[in-house]
């Protein structure tokens, strides 16, 4: 499926950036999303993300890993973010399911990449994002990530690609990319499982 190149919506063919990304460009350089969250994929990342079926994990990063825009990006970035997660939902639900997609994605190609972890921190939001709109989105998300001084290094003068498993209206990933490049990132790209409709 052909999608914008910068919030991965579907397009038609030959378009590569959408109206609203050309209206106002979002923070990251590039998106790239293998699937359609539609079934059957949609209930697959769901028993995997809500029901701890953590097997999914190295299957879900080798689709990740075996899509060719996800190839290019990698082949750009210096390293990979796995988009944080607050440390209530990780307790909540057991495991980091970013962090775990993003360590599957980088076992399972050839380009070797470091997996960044604890260099963004993420206030925990009472509503989960999946479950807000996208006005309430975008609100809750000013000053949600954070980046300690002594992490800035990590960051600095580096293209840094983003994985996360869905991305519904692109609002997370933005803040994230717009935290990362305020701290001295070069460039920040994207690469998920699945895109909403």
């Amino acid at each position: 499926m052909h999608r914008c190149q910068t919030c991965a919506i579907p397009l038609p063919a030959l378009i590569c950036t959408c109206g609203a990304c050309l209206k106002q460009p979002p923070k990251l350089q590039r998106c790239t999303s293998v699937l359609s969250y539609a079934y059957p994929w949609q209930d697959l990342i769901t028993h995997y993300k809500f029901q701890a079926d953590l097997g999914l994990a190295r299957s879900l990063g080798r689709l990740l890993a075996s899509h060719p825009e996800v190839t290019e990006q990698l082949l750009a970035c210096d390293a990979l973010l796995p988009v944080p997660t607050s440390s209530q939902r990780i307790q909540e639900r057991g495991f980091d399911h970013s962090l775990l997609l993003a360590r599957a994605l980088a076992k399972q190609t050839s380009i070797k990449r470091p997996v960044l972890t604890n260099v963004v921190q993420r206030k925990h939001l009472e509503l989960a994002q999946h479950a807000s709109k996208r006005e309430q989105r975008l609100r809750q998300l000013r000053g949600v990530f954070s980046i300690e001084p002594a992490q800035v290094k990590q960051v600095a003068n580096r293209h840094i690609l983003l994985i996360d498993d869905v991305m519904t209206t692109g609002a997370t990933l933005d803040a994230l990319a717009s935290c990362l490049l305020a701290a001295g990132a070069a460039s920040v790209c994207a690469a998920v499982l699945a895109r909403t409709p």
